[in-house]
C-alpha cells in the first residue's frame, strides 16, 4: 500500500539555500506552463466565431469568454517549456513533475466544464497563476535518486551543479527501508520546509478479515464538546473528548486575532506561520490519535477478545457539505467547523483496509430527532413524509426523553440511530442495544486519561487468531 510519510527537513544553510532555490524555479515553471496554457487557450478561442457571451456570477451580470475545454497537454508542455531556463534549473525528471501538476489541473479543469453544462458546478475558472517569487513543492520520482551509504542522492541539472558548494543528500528516517520509497518531494510549509516520503510497504488491502465478525458494528456519531459518541453492538457506549480540540481551535483564533490587529486584511508574518504550524500539528495529532484508538476498539473490544467481540463495521454519520452550509452564528461556527472531523473520516479510510474492518459513511438526516428506543422511523434529508414527528425530544443539551419517559445520552441515541439507518444493508444485529447502552457512556480524553500502552496495546494481538 502506498503511504505519505512527513517528515519536518533538518538543513544546513547550504543546503536549505539549494533547496529554496529549486522551490523558486518551480514556483517560475508553474507560472511560466501556466501562461502557456492561458495564450494557447484564448488564442483557440479568437478563432471561433461567437466565443463571446453573457453570464451571471452571483447577482451579476458578465460578458466574456465561453467555457470551452482547454486542449494543451502534458505532452505539448514538455516540447514548448523543455529550453526555460526555469526548466534547466532544475533535474529534468524533477521539472517533468512540475509540469505534470500542471497537466493535472488542466485536467481537472476540464471535467469541470463537462459538469459546468450540465448544471452541477459553477462556472469554473482556467489555471490563475502563482504568487510571484514564491515556493513550490519540488518532486523526485525514484529513477531521479541515488541511495549511497544510507543517503538518497537526488538528480541535479547541469546548469545548478557548478554552484554547488556541499553534497545535495536526503536522509530518510530509520524505519523506513530504502526499496519502499518511490517519491521524494520537498515542499514550503508555513515557513519551513518539510520531506514528503512517498513508500509502498507491499502490503496489499485486506477485503474480508476471518478474525472479524462482520455481524457486529459501532457507530459514531460526531459533534462538538463530544467529538464522537459511539455505540457498538455489544451494549457499550464511548464517548470520545473534544473539549479539548475547542480549547486548541479558540487559542489559535485568539492568536492569529492579535497578531493581526490593525494590520490588513491578508497579513501574514513568521509569528502567524508559527502560530499555524503549531495548531496544524495538534489537529493532526488529535486526528491520529482518535483513528487509532477506533480502530483499535474494533479489532479488541475487551482485554481477551473471542471472535464475536472483533468488530468488523465501522459506520459514522456525516452529512456532505454540512459545514459549507453551516450558520451558527460566529461563536458557533468556530467551535464547531473548525472540528475536523472530514479529516478524521478521510484518515480512517487509510487504515480500515488494512485491517478488513469495512467503513461505512451514510447521511445522519433526523437521527438526532428521532427515538431509537421507540423505533422511529428514520427519512433521509429531504425526504420527510408529511406528519412525521417524532416520539421522544431532547430535554436539554445532552439528554433525550423518550415517549415513556425513559432519560438516555442524546449524542448516544443519535450514534444508535445511524446504526440503524444501515442495519438492513450490513446485515448488523442490533438487539443488544438497549436503554443500558445508551445511558452512562464512558468518557476519553485522548490527551490526558489514554495511555501510549492504552492506544497501542492491540498492535501484537490484532494479527493473532481469535479463540
Amino acid at each position: 500500500m502506498y503511504r505519505t510519510i512527513p517528515v519536518r527537513a533538518n538543513f544546513t544553510d547550504e543546503e536549505k539555500a539549494f533547496w529554496i532555490f529549486q522551490c523558486e524555479q518551480a514556483n517560475s515553471l508553474t507560472n511560466c506552463a501556466t501562461y502557456y496554457v492561458r495564450q494557447n487557450h484564448y488564442n483557440k478561442l479568437e478563432q471561433q466565431e461567437n466565443s463571446f457571451t453573457t453570464y451571471w456570477r452571483g447577482d451579476e451580470l458578465f460578458y466574456g469568454w465561453k467555457i470551452y475545454k482547454c486542449s494543451t497537454n502534458y505532452a505539448e508542455l514538455c516540447r514548448s517549456l523543455k529550453d526555460n531556463p526555469h526548466y534547466k534549473g532544475m533535474a529534468a525528471q524533477s521539472a517533468q513533475q512540475t509540469l505534470k501538476t500542471v497537466a493535472e489541473s488542466i485536467s481537472s479543469y476540464n471535467q469541470l466544464v463537462s459538469l459546468y453544462y450540465k448544471g452541477k458546478v459553477d462556472r469554473p475558472r482556467l489555471l490563475r497563476y502563482r504568487k510571484k517569487g514564491g515556493l513550490a513543492a519540488v518532486a523526485f520520482p525514484r529513477q531521479a535518486l541515488s541511495y549511497k551509504n544510507g543517503d538518497f542522492v537526488p538528480s541535479i541539472s547541469k546548469e545548478t551543479k557548478p554552484h554547488l558548494i556541499t553534497e545535495i543528500t536526503l536522509n530518510p528516517p530509520d524505519f523506513l527501508d530504502p526499496d519502499w520509497v518511490k517519491e521524494v518531494t520537498v515542499r514550503p510549509y508555513l515557513g519551513d520546509l518539510w520531506i514528503d516520503w512517498v513508500i509502498d510497504d507491499g502490503k496489499e488491502a485486506i477485503t474480508s478479515n476471518p478474525n472479524l465478525d462482520y455481524t457486529q458494528a459501532w457507530s459514531f456519531d460526531h459533534g462538538g464538546d463530544n467529538w464522537l459518541t459511539g455505540v457498538s453492538t455489544h451494549g457499550k457506549s464511548l464517548i470520545i473528548d473534544g473539549r479539548k480540540l475547542k480549547s486548541m481551535n479558540q487559542g489559535y483564533c485568539r492568536l492569529v486575532a492579535k497578531y493581526k490587529q490593525g494590520k490588513p486584511e491578508f497579513y501574514w508574518d513568521s509569528n502567524l506561520d508559527r502560530v499555524q504550524r503549531k495548531r496544524n500539528n495538534q489537529i493532526r495529532d488529535a486526528i491520529n490519535k482518535a483513528a487509532r484508538f477506533i480502530i483499535n476498539r474494533c479489532l479488541n473490544d475487551s482485554a481477551k477478545p473471542t471472535l464475536r467481540e472483533r468488530i468488523g463495521n465501522l459506520i459514522i454519520g456525516w452529512n456532505e457539505g454540512q459545514k459549507n452550509r453551516s450558520n451558527m452564528g460566529k461563536r458557533g461556527n468556530q467551535n464547531f467547523i473548525l472540528i475536523p472531523t472530514g479529516r478524521l473520516i478521510a484518515r480512517l479510510k487509510q487504515l480500515c483496509p488494512e485491517y478488513g474492518i469495512k467503513l461505512t459513511v451514510t447521511e445522519e438526516a433526523y437521527t438526532s430527532k428521532a427515538s431509537y428506543l421507540d423505533n422511529d422511523s428514520l427519512p433521509k434529508h429531504g425526504e420527510k413524509p408529511n406528519g412525521w414527528f417524532p416520539s421522544g425530544f431532547r430535554v436539554k443539551r445532552g439528554l433525550y426523553k423518550t415517549s415513556a419517559g425513559w432519560l438516555v445520552n442524546a449524542d448516544c441515541n443519535g450514534a444508535a440511530n445511524i446504526a440503524r439507518k444501515v442495519a438492513t444493508q450490513l446485515g448488523i444485529d442490533l438487539t443488544r442495544v438497549g436503554r443500558g447502552a445508551l445511558t452512562l457512556p464512558t468518557r476519553y480524553d485522548l490527551f490526558s486519561s489514554l495511555s501510549r500502552s492504552y492506544r497501542t496495546r492491540n498492535e501484537v494481538a490484532r494479527f493473532q487468531p481469535a479463540t
